[in-house]
């Protein structure tokens, strides 16, 4: 990859990263609320909208993936970028029931008189006129230079300087009186964990697992709104509803196929026992990729279980057992019908064998517990039994394949 497609893919990232930031913040600004009648919306004003108690909270994100990520000054980016989205909407505000905040993962230098946006009770008249003097000097530079007939400067804040200087004094020091910045906030990937601290009221070792599937519970949510199939905004008492119902899966062991809808990353490469095991039948490529598919995902889903609660280890060994009986039915029958079968013969059978786990199996075998019926876990654990060699399709496969292990 050269360094013009190596940009556009950093690039790519950052503004995909950028997106789910927005997702990921609006979540966390969310389960901190105390006020019942508290609701966010991304995308709608401002990068997260909050409504609470009357007030409104608007928040312009700037989010870092560099590990020293830029220092908001005078002549940041990031800085005249928010000023302009914030003089575009302010005829649409009342400004005394809205509170508008720079999110930046980067701090403000102490001498900067940006320091003054750290806290909402400061007097913000040196902070207006320094601005004024910063987005003039950018103004004039690029006058100057439209005249000599150069490429003008700062064409990355210009928008936002010309903006500002368009305001009134008083409608700049009105703007700016509203303003915070809250720098040297966290990353995309510590806000799973500031979201599961903020669950006080579980028990410490259910927050991590209720944090991750409120997170995958939230993507949803925000994806509608922005495609209209829910209304803009998510509420608070959707939140606490939805925490309790994970809480109440978890009280009752309830079981959730996690991975139902989920694929294999193109890179995924399972154990080579899989594929040995499948070739010692003949089978063919659709039987390969099949096999491939569910036992990814019975291995993931299995994983997920474990982590949230290791006691879940019984029940899967214990399935596991089950499993294999039902197996052990079907390929005992097999090995007494091949005894004296060509090789070609018994291939065949093994084949039968192997899609019968696939075609069959999901719909005989019990379920790994009550309300369960996604048919992947059984399909991909006969999978994942067949790369330890606990079952195999060929009849004389633990013979044929014990040197491979």
């Amino acid at each position: 990859m050269d360094e013009e497609q190596q940009g556009k893919t950093h690039g790519a990232d950052a503004a995909a990263l950028g997106f789910y930031y927005q997702a990921f913040f609006a979540l966390e600004t969310l389960v901190a609320q105390s006020a019942d009648n508290a609701a966010v919306a991304v995308e709608r004003l401002d990068d997260v909208e909050l409504s609470a108690d009357g007030h409104t909270l608007l928040y312009q994100l700037k989010h870092s993936i560099s590990a020293t990520p830029p220092p908001i000054t005078l002549k940041a980016r990031a800085l005249w970028r928010t000023v302009k989205v914030w003089a575009d909407i302010l005829p649409t505000l009342t400004l005394a029931d809205t509170t508008l905040h720079l999110v930046a993962v980067g701090g403000i230098p102490m001498d900067s008189p940006l320091q003054a946006l750290t806290n909402l009770d400061t007097d913000r008249t040196v902070l207006v006129e320094a601005m004024v003097e910063e987005a003039q000097r950018v103004v004039d530079a690029r006058a100057e230079a439209k005249a000599k007939k150069t490429t003008p400067p700062y064409a990355d804040r210009a928008d936002g300087c010309e903006t500002f200087l368009t305001l009134s004094e008083t409608e700049r020091l009105n703007l700016i009186r509203r303003a915070l910045i809250q720098q040297n906030s966290p990353t995309i990937d510590e806000i799973e964990g500031r979201v599961s601290g903020h669950l006080k009221l579980l028990p410490v070792e259910q927050r991590p697992f209720v944090a991750k599937r409120l997170i995958e519970w939230w993507d949803r949510q925000i994806v509608y709104s922005l495609c209209g199939k829910r209304e803009r905004s998510v509420t608070r008492g959707e939140l606490q509803a939805q925490i309790m119902s994970i809480v109440g899966d978890l009280e009752e062991s309830k079981l959730l196929p996690e991975f139902e809808t989920a694929s294999p990353p193109e890179d995924y490469q399972p154990d080579g026992m899989l594929a040995r095991q499948i070739r010692l039948v003949e089978g063919k490529k659709s039987d390969l990729s099949k096999a491939i598919r569910e036992e990814w995902k019975a291995r993931e889903q299995r994983s997920r279980w474990l982590n949230a609660n290791p006691a879940m280890a019984a029940m899967i060994n214990d399935y596991d057992i089950v499993l294999q009986e039902h197996w052990s039915d079907h390929h005992t029958q097999m090995v007494e019908e091949c005894a004296a079968v060509e090789d070609k013969k018994k291939c065949e059978s093994g084949l039968k064998l192997l899609r019968w786990t696939h075609e069959q199996a999901p719909m005989v075998v019990r379920a790994i517990a009550e309300g369960w019926t996604a048919p992947y876990y059984v399909r991909g654990s006969y999978q994942v039994l067949a790369i330890n060699l606990k079952v195999g399709w060929h009849p004389e496969f633990a013979d044929l394949l014990i040197g491979d292990k």
